[in-house]
């Protein structure tokens, strides 16, 4: 049976992820947008993108409940907005536009991410490393194609993977 995102009577909310080690995680924030929310004209490329998973990062530092650096589970990027082929036309006339610029193409060629990023803030009772904190938190930026919940599934397995230990701050209340 998949493990998912459970139900905790004890928060009375969908919110309890039981990591591949045994440990009991905790959903405490979830914030999402919708990717390329600012994007009026043009097609995203991998600049554009690594500019906006930057940006995102740099976001989760500074939420509300957010200790530490982000972890981030990288985006799946492909060369198509839904299915593949849709952007040929796109990519055809980019490569007129830019002719043998190798290194300015391969860059300005449109590139897409999944269409929400999300942001959640986890906690554990338990501490990472330090037995004298009385906790530990990690703050985790992914990117599905539809909003939360629930969670992706893929992102899901991607959660339910990490390495707490190595990733999370541990905290004092």
């Amino acid at each position: 049976m998949e493990k998912r995102v459970e139900f905790d009577v004890s928060y009375n909310l969908t919110c309890k992820l039981t990591l591949d080690s045994g440990r009991d995680i905790i959903l405490e924030q979830l914030y999402q947008e919708r990717t390329y929310r600012g994007l009026l004209e043009g097609t995203p490329n991998r600049v554009a993108n690594d500019w906006g998973i930057e940006h995102n990062l740099s976001f989760a530092r500074k939420l509300a409940g957010s200790i530490g650096d982000p972890y981030l589970i990288a985006p799946n990027r492909r060369d198509y907005v839904r299915v593949p082929g849709d952007m040929d036309q796109i990519r055809e006339d980019i490569e007129k536009r830019l002719g043998d610029w190798e290194e300015g193409l391969q860059q300005r060629l449109p590139e897409w991410i999944p269409f929400v990023c999300c942001i959640g803030c986890f906690t554990s009772v338990k501490p990472a490393r330090d037995p004298s904190k009385d906790y530990s938190a990690l703050t985790v930026v992914w990117y599905q194609d539809d909003f939360a919940m629930p969670i992706d599934p893929a992102i899901q397995n991607e959660l339910r993977s990490l390495n707490w230990n190595k990733h999370a701050t541990d905290g004092e209340h």
